[in-house]
């Protein structure tokens, strides 16, 4: 598809005459309609298994992915799961009341299901 601009050259009593104006060789058009395409061939299943350093699971740790704009808490294993993570890096900050929080970095990089295990030491005592 190549577009076509065109300039005004002069009107005389109701006639309008147009001239197409020269496209240069090296103009390229881009068409974002299917941007996001790539962008979303690689999701990925996001399951994060959060305990304590005695390896106990971890119940409603909060756990927040701020550049995807996701929070999600643990659930009585310890266990959360994010469906359909666009491929990319992204930082995982877990906390839970009475340990040291904690931040990830985790790479998406294919589809299909990826597991994470994080372990919070106790600040207490």
């Amino acid at each position: 598809m190549q577009l076509i601009k065109m300039q005004k050259i002069h009107h005389d009593s109701d006639i309008l005459i147009e001239q197409e104006l020269p496209t240069p060789s090296n103009s390229v058009l881009v068409s974002f309609k299917n941007l996001n395409v790539a962008a979303n061939r690689f999701q990925s299943d996001l399951n994060l298994y959060v305990t304590s350093d005695s390896g106990k699971p971890l119940n409603k740790a909060l756990i927040s992915i701020d550049s995807a704009s996701l929070t999600a808490v643990s659930d009585q294993s310890g266990k959360v799961c994010i469906k359909s993570l666009p491929a990319g890096r992204y930082h995982l900050d877990i906390i839970c009341p009475g340990f040291i929080a904690k931040s990830i970095l985790i790479y998406i990089d294919e589809s299909g299901s990826q597991e994470i295990f994080a372990q919070l030491t106790s600040n207490i005592g």
